[in-house]
């Protein structure tokens, strides 16, 4: 099963897409650091810890600068997080059964393939979430405490699994000649390497002074509210799109959850038990989890559920298990049970790895830039060139020494005031005709000149030059 879900997703590899705008921000970020003149990222505007920055930045120094570079690491991380899931599974449920089940869920995901082969902070932040649940439920503590300093250095949201992790290596060992200070014990040795690991990240950004990752981070993501009443249905409708992703069925998503919360609500009835503590576990942080993304107005990305869905799919590995059980647990109707879960997934499968994921990267927005940031090289070589699209996925694609200086513009006004008097032609990018429209009317008004020296019909990329 994790050969399968590595052959798929190295698969993903050969996909012809170019960045999403964030992929192109951190491919940009982590090339500042592989040409060994910005090891700090102190020229750029960083709203995230640098692990996965220096780990894509190994990537460039070993095979170069490219697309394929800048997402093996995710491809490699994902691959790693089935066997991770598989060792929390048998760990958690102490049934080979599940464990097979959640790595095959996982393996086939539709969501996970789709961002497997990106350059998304989230895939390796996932991956050192799972490492931290598995080494907790071995009662390794001091490791777990590692293991999420990683993923705090990776993506300090994921944070808020801590929890979770902490919660579940209690659950995996308590015992009823327990004490309060069985359990401080554990929790102290979680927490001084947890505490090394967010000194050293607290004095790196500290060496990158004035321009801390941590304030940029707070003042892009923070939405400082809750949703308003019009934003109610939307967004849930939103996040239950995304959930459909998990595993690309919304007709197994619904009988997974009801399922799940079926064996729960029964396990509860029928008294103590291990594993029922650990499917409330997961199934009560996972209903908090997407409540919170829900009623706090974050944005709607897709890839905040990422480190969610494979412990969701380990209790939804649980349900199917818990079904072949009642089916007499032979292994007939067990092999039957997971064909017919893979045929309702394979349809979403099929579909990613055509490129038509509805999640993930850039599903094909910006196929043609790299075209036009070579076109802009090649015959506008110390020019000026104005945008306001196009600027993290552009300044990528024009590698590290852009021939042009692109200037970023905010309105149509501000770039018609900026050519009032200007005596030399400047430029204008565009990602089509239809969105410079507005842009070209304010130039006309103030009478500056717009021709066309560059269009991509088929993508739709436009240059134009500007003259007094």
């Amino acid at each position: 099963m994790i050969l399968i879900g590595l052959l798929l997703r190295a698969d993903m590899l050969g996909i012809d897409v170019r960045f999403h705008p964030d992929e192109a921000l951190f491919a940009a970020q982590a090339r500042l650091i592989s040409h060994g003149g910005d090891l700090l990222l102190r020229e750029t505007d960083l709203d995230k810890p640098p692990l996965t920055f220096y780990v894509t930045a190994l990537s460039f120094v070993t095979l170069s600068p490219s697309e394929f570079a800048a997402r093996l690491p995710n491809v490699l991380a994902s691959g790693a997080s089935l066997a991770v899931l598989y060792a929390l599974g048998w760990s958690l449920y102490r049934r080979r059964a599940v464990a097979l089940v959640a790595a095959l869920l996982w393996s086939l995901s539709p969501f996970d393939l789709a961002f497997a082969a990106t350059a998304f902070t989230d895939v390796q932040a996932t991956l050192w979430t799972l490492v931290a649940a598995l080494l907790a439920a071995r009662d390794r503590w001091g490791w777990a405490g590692i293991a999420v300093a990683l993923v705090a250095a990776s993506k300090p949201t994921a944070l808020l699994f801590l929890p979770l992790i902490a919660a579940l290596g209690v659950a995996r060992h308590a015992s009823l000649d327990w004490r309060p200070r069985d359990v401080l014990r554990r929790l102290e040795r979680f927490a001084a390497p947890l505490a090394v690991g967010l000194a050293l990240l607290i004095l790196w950004d500290a060496a990158r002074a004035p321009r801390s990752f941590w304030e940029l981070g707070l003042e892009r993501n923070n939405p400082g509210r809750l949703i308003r009443a019009e934003e109610v249905w939307p967004r849930l409708e939103a996040w239950l799109r995304w959930l459909d992703a998990a595993t690309g069925s919304r007709a197994l998503n619904l009988a997974l959850v009801a399922g799940a919360a079926l064996g729960a609500a029964g396990g509860a009835l029928r008294g103590r038990d291990r594993r029922t503590v650990v499917d409330w576990l997961i199934g009560g942080f996972g209903v908090a989890f997407v409540g919170w993304y829900w009623l706090v107005a974050f944005n709607t990305y897709d890839r905040y559920l990422h480190t969610l869905f494979p412990f969701a799919l380990l209790l939804a590995a649980r349900v199917l298990v818990m079904v072949w059980d009642r089916l007499g647990g032979r292994p007939v109707a067990g092999a039957a049970l997971v064909a017919l879960v893979v045929a309702a997934m394979l349809p979403g499968v099929a579909g990613v790895l055509r490129g038509q994921a509805p999640t993930g990267g850039d599903q094909g927005r910006h196929t043609g830039i790299d075209a036009l940031a070579e076109a802009i090289n090649d015959e506008l070589r110390g020019e000026i060139v104005y945008d306001h699209w196009l600027g993290w996925e552009l300044a990528y694609y024009l590698g590290a020494k852009p021939a042009a200086l692109v200037l970023y513009t905010p309105l149509p006004e501000a770039l018609a005031e900026d050519m009032a008097g200007q005596p030399y032609p400047r430029y204008f990018v565009a990602p089509s005709p239809d969105h410079a429209a507005p842009w070209i009317a304010a130039l006309d008004r103030s009478a500056v000149a717009a021709a066309i020296v560059y269009h991509d019909p088929a993508h739709g990329f436009v240059v134009y030059r500007l003259e007094q």
